[in-house]
């Protein structure tokens, strides 16, 4: 199933507040923030994502939950304060001026944070982080769905387009022969009767023949049932894969266009580029 890049998760488990949100990116690319005393678990947490997660840039935010009756306060070194507040204010009387709690506060050792045990907060922050993945995929997969059925919606629309340049082609030799038994009249002035029949038919069949988009629109339908294929594969990670699929519907489009001498045709190559276009924009959200 498609999954797109962009998705929110969320969870509180295990005393932890997780965030984990997504955008579009070329690349994988993961960020984890963590409290300042876990941060030997980033490594861990980062590979943890990594594992879910095949492309699009993901941050996740780790904080930690504080209950309403107990509140977390900062450790302070009351013994260490003391000291400095007395050298402080020694030199405070030798050189002037006054001593604050600011003064003292920001002096290293005074506010002594609360050092975790990693290792034993390891389980717990894991346990948290993957209810808040299986969140953030979740969404990721709604988005996937909304995604698909635009996509299929427009691929259903460019095979019709792919038939009317398909039934293009049918009456292309008559037009060849009538473009050019026209020309010649006019170049002949009404005489063009004058010319061999079989030389007209050998000049309209060299012009069919440089003209003829045949194999560009079998090329075309095998390339758009590819598309449908790759769509509906389980795999979640088919965004690579169905943008170089649109490269070669876009280059077999290019090739057919280049052809054309036929105004209809040329109008509706350019009308099927354009909604390969929004196809791609819809592509570049699939992971």
């Amino acid at each position: 199933m498609s999954r797109s890049m962009t998705g929110f998760g969320q969870a509180d488990e295990a005393g932890y507040h997780i965030e984990i949100k997504g955008v579009n990116h070329r690349y994988r690319d993961i960020r984890v923030r963590l409290p300042k005393d876990l941060s030997s678990l980033e490594i861990p947490a980062r590979d943890l994502v990594n594992e879910a997660i095949a492309r699009g840039k993901v941050e996740v935010n780790v904080s930690r939950n504080v209950s309403s009756d107990i509140q977390d306060r900062p450790s302070i070194n009351w013994d260490l304060a003391q000291v400095y507040f007395t050298d402080l204010n020694s030199m405070a009387q030798k050189f002037g001026g006054e001593v604050t709690f600011r003064d003292v506060i920001v002096l290293p050792g005074v506010m002594a944070e609360d050092v975790q045990n990693t290792e034993e907060q390891w389980p717990l922050l894991k346990a948290a982080i993957a209810k808040a993945l299986q969140s953030f995929l979740a969404s990721k997969r709604d988005e996937g769905i909304r995604l698909k059925s635009d996509m299929c919606s427009r691929l259903e629309f460019l095979s019709g387009l792919r038939e009317k340049m398909e039934s293009s082609v049918k009456g292309m030799f008559d037009f060849y022969r009538e473009r050019l038994t026209s020309r010649l009249n006019e170049l002949l002035e009404g005489k063009a009767e004058m010319i061999d029949p079989s030389r007209i038919e050998q000049e309209v069949a060299l012009i069919a023949d440089r003209s003829d988009i045949t194999e560009e629109l079998v090329r075309l339908k095998s390339h758009i049932s590819s598309f449908k294929e790759v769509i509906d594969d389980p795999d979640p990670s088919i965004g690579r894969r169905l943008d170089f699929i649109l490269q070669e519907i876009n280059r077999e489009l290019n090739t057919i266009g280049s052809k054309s001498q036929i105004t209809g045709l040329s109008h509706t190559v350019i009308e099927a580029k354009a909604e390969v276009e929004k196809i791609r924009e819809q592509v570049q959200n699939i992971e």
